[in-house]
């Protein structure tokens, strides 16, 4: 019986202990915290408010130059989705997959948009990391339900790496 009282009382004390510590440190750390007046947080709101406007101003001034751009306004849907993938990489050679040669054909609709490429090797570890990226750029470009078959025939080789591709990676 003496043996339970004994752990009995150890078990609070410990308890009491860790209340009492986490009590201090709580205390010690509000004094090494600063907070922040409501002027302060006002000042912090304004200034936040201030910069996402400019934010907003610089990126909507982009897209309007963007939009203006004649080249792109006279381009077919078919080079416009060339345009959207050379921003999709082969994430073990530095080059988009326009210019590294694996777009075969490109065929966009109104309703779809459908995009048969190849990777460098049947074995390329990237390939569905490669045909998800481009599938989500032209999602996010506006392409209405993009669809990317990877096909082996012709099989890719170095020969179909664009002029501006070859200077890239200095061949």
């Amino acid at each position: 019986m003496k043996i339970y009282v004994v752990w009995t009382y150890l078990v609070l004390l410990i308890s009491a202990l860790v209340i009492t510590g986490v009590a201090l440190a709580v205390r010690r750390q509000s004094r090494v915290t600063r907070s922040f007046s409501v002027e302060e947080q006002a000042q912090d709101a304004r200034v936040y408010a201030e910069s996402t406007k400019a934010l907003e101003a610089t990126v909507a001034e982009a897209l309007a130059a963007k939009a203006r751009d004649p080249r792109l306004a006279a381009m077919t849907q078919e080079d416009l989705v060339y345009e959207v993938l050379k921003e999709c990489y082969d994430p073990e050679i530095p080059l988009n997959v326009v210019d590294l040669g694996l777009v075969y054909e490109v065929k966009a609709t109104s309703d779809t948009v459908n995009v048969k490429m190849s990777m460098t090797s049947a074995a390329c570890p990237s390939g569905a990391v490669i045909a998800e990226d481009v599938k989500i750029k032209l999602e996010d470009a506006g392409f209405p339900n993009p669809r990317v078959e990877i096909v082996w025939e012709p099989a890719w080789s170095p020969q179909r790496i664009s002029e501006a591709g070859r200077k890239a990676l200095g061949i």
